[in-house]
């Protein structure tokens, strides 16, 4: 009998005597061969190659479920109430919100998503775990993840479900007390190549990995997004503000500072709620949460006595403090629905001029440039395009790609520069939104990685 020491999908990683999974990929037979040179005692694999009569060789149909699977027994535990949350928009804040309320409830819990693992609200690096800078870890990371907060009597865990996740089947042996479906319009189209495909991965979280007898959380208000997850799933709650909800807000008065708002829970009504967030997308996004605390047994009277504390994301419609200089916001608003939104809500609340900068990534998907210069030209009084992160593209293309839609733009390359061109422009009523980097500390050019933070930006030149 042969004994196997771990298993890994990491061929740089592979130990003597690992089970080495060998995901598919363009370069998967050099990651076979490199595993089999560092001694892995088994390879599973769907390549067929030259040399599977190697005994260690094992074909499988699916190596990517293989690997989910293999992760969930090498690391077997998991923490009782686990939520995934998918769409496009809102899902790093509703999991900041849901991990928030059971915080201030009393709950030791967890969160994961784009900014990392957080346990207990303090971001933790657990040894021998990789938290990449991903929405979703791969599988192998993902159960050590779970084993160890398991293992750490971490009950509660809410962690964000992207699409390409889903697709890859990183989380189809995670054990669902519930899941949620923010809102969804187009991303990641250069991953998936269409909306349909992009739909398709993201249902895969409620007709495979949720189990039926487990409620979904959707989005009510989007008649066509709520009937295609019907369509898979038979057990929905719906948040929103139309009256058709289970969960949903009425009589709304909002400002740029604060949300007022009456709260319906399953016909249960709790008058006068208060958020200091900005934005009606943040109501919403703090209706999911709700929802999905209350679906897996939060007690909602704790839940309104503490629902005026919630804080805004790192990043996420983030008011920067500003004595009588005008309002100034920071969001990482990056899909065109998103972008969209942020500026429609400031839009709302200005007395004065919008003045916006921002840009696109490089090596993204190339639609959202036209979209976002359309968006802007329609809405910003001042538009200032930048560089966000070009990675290997030229930055002035992806300038000149927005700028076709957006005439009335200044164009500044260095974002700093941009930055403190916005902020020498604002007036008393003016609002200045930087969008498009939110919580990140680097801007990527091409193999240069520089540190580079909004926000810090914006205090240094305020002082």
């Amino acid at each position: 009998m042969v004994e196997l020491s771990s298993f890994c999908t990491d061929s740089r990683t592979v130990k003597e005597g690992d089970i080495f999974v060998a995901i598919p990929c363009d370069n998967v037979i050099q990651h076979i061969s490199e595993a089999l040179n560092k001694g892995a005692q088994l390879v599973f694999t769907q390549e067929y190659c030259n040399w599977i009569n190697n005994n260690r060789i094992v074909l499988v149909n699916d190596a990517r479920l293989l690997a989910s699977e293999l992760s969930s027994f090498y690391y077997a535990k998991q923490p009782k109430i686990n939520i995934a949350i998918t769409g496009t928009n809102g899902k790093s804040s509703v999991a900041h919100f849901v991990s928030q309320i059971w915080s201030l409830c009393n709950i030791q819990s967890a969160n994961l998503g784009t900014l990392g693992l957080f346990v207990n609200h303090k971001k933790t690096n657990p040894e021998n775990i990789i938290v990449p800078n991903l929405t979703t870890p791969d599988p192998a990371n993902l159960h050590k993840i779970l084993n160890y907060l398991a293992n750490n009597n971490i009950d509660n865990f809410v962690f964000e479900a992207s699409s390409a996740a889903l697709d890859q089947k990183r989380l189809h042996s995670v054990i669902l007390e519930t899941a949620a479906f923010t809102n969804l319009a187009s991303d990641h189209l250069d991953y998936h190549k269409s909306h349909e495909e992009y739909l398709k991965s993201k249902l895969l979280l409620f007709n495979t990995i949720l189990k039926q007898n487990k409620k979904a959380v959707v989005f009510g208000d989007d008649n066509y997004l709520y009937n295609q997850v019907k369509d898979v799933h038979c057990n929905i709650i719906t948040f929103g503000l139309n009256k058709n909800n289970n969960i949903r807000a009425e009589n709304i008065i909002s400002s740029i500072t604060n949300i007022k708002f009456d709260l319906i829970v399953n016909n249960e009504r709790f008058n006068s709620i208060e958020l200091n967030l900005t934005g009606e997308f943040q109501l919403l996004n703090v209706l999911c949460a709700i929802a999905l605390v209350y679906t897996t047994g939060t007690d909602i009277s704790k839940v309104i006595r503490i629902i005026d504390k919630l804080e805004p994301l790192c990043g996420r419609m983030e008011r920067i403090p500003c004595n009588n200089c005008g309002n100034i916001f920071i969001d990482y608003a990056h899909t065109s629905e998103g972008f969209k939104t942020a500026l429609n809500t400031l839009k709302k609340y200005c007395k004065g001029k919008l003045i916006c900068v921002f840009g696109c990534g490089g090596n993204r998907d190339t639609t959202k440039r036209q979209e976002f210069g359309s968006i802007a030209n329609d809405i910003v009084d001042i538009p200032i395009i930048t560089d966000d992160n070009p990675r290997n593209e030229d930055p002035s293309l992806i300038r000149n790609e927005i700028k076709r839609t957006c005439p009335k733009a200044i164009e500044i390359a260095d974002r700093e520069e941009a930055i403190k061109k916005a902020l020498s422009t604002m007036e008393k009523d003016d609002i200045v939104a930087i969008i498009g980097k939110g919580h990140e500390t680097e801007q990527v050019y091409a193999n240069n990685v520089k540190y580079f933070n909004d926000r810090e930006v914006i205090l240094k030149y305020l002082q």
